[in-house]
């Protein structure tokens, strides 16, 4: 029997003003899509725990208009996850809200696409529009990673354990990864920020933030044909 894991959304932040003005390239402002959702993950197996992205940095949120709705180490002790103890955590791009609490586990390795770390530390940062979606103590944390042998560097599509695969979705950003996750009622592709939206991924929609516009429509048409038109198989990042 192949291996399956729980898997877990933590809903940590909200943004309310949000329409397809500010959202999609070309759309309409002043039209209301719901605001945005913030989440990290986490997937158990066994006495096995990989945490998935680590949230954004609470005192980074408010000045952004993000409102915070719980910690991450309160929420992963509410399904009796220690932050402490995590050991494995996986990195789906390095966004400001995926690697603002990377310091919250103190004992864990690392993992990310050596296309992202390529991308936060050059020229791709002299674009002020994709510089923005990062900040600089967090790039500068992650060097840090390397040069403590705590952070691997991955290369497009693999296996990480099993029941758990990588795949490269990038686009958003240069690096972006999703997670294609076995669980006790089938698979699910964990999209992190290849799919914001449901509508993003139906309508074929361009995110307003992206590292190659071409590349993130491609990934989009990708994980549309992981999950073959079944969205209940589709995690996306921040649908809420």
């Amino acid at each position: 029997m192949s291996q399956t894991w729980k898997a877990y959304a933590f809903r940590y932040a909200r943004h309310e003003d949000r329409d397809e003005g500010s959202t999609f390239v070309g759309g309409r402002p002043g039209v209301d899509i719901g605001g945005m959702d913030y989440f990290f993950w986490a997937l158990q197996s066994g006495d096995r725990t990989i945490v998935i992205d680590t949230g954004a940095n609470a005192q980074k949120m408010p000045p952004k208009g993000r409102t915070p709705l719980i910690a991450p180490r309160e929420a992963l002790a509410g399904v009796g996850i220690d932050a402490d103890a995590v050991t494995e955590v996986f990195l789906t791009h390095a966004h400001w809200d995926h690697v603002g609490n990377l310091d919250l586990f103190p004992k864990a390795h690392f993992w990310m696409q050596q296309r992202e770390m390529a991308s936060i530390t050059g020229p791709d940062m002299t674009y002020h529009k994709v510089r923005g979606a990062y900040q600089m103590d967090e790039a500068q944390r992650l060097v840090g990673l390397v040069y403590e042998d705590r952070l691997t560097f991955l290369d497009g599509d693999g296996t990480f354990a099993p029941g758990v695969d990588y795949l490269l979705m990038a686009g958003h950003s240069a690096g972006q990864t999703a997670l294609r996750v076995a669980t006790a009622n089938g698979p699910i592709l964990l999209a992190s920020d290849a799919v914001h939206y449901y509508r993003e991924i139906q309508e074929e929609l361009v995110f307003g933030a992206f590292n190659d516009m071409k590349e993130m429509l491609a990934s989009l048409r990708r994980c549309r044909a992981e999950v073959g038109g079944d969205w209940d198989r589709l995690i996306p990042g921040h649908d809420p």
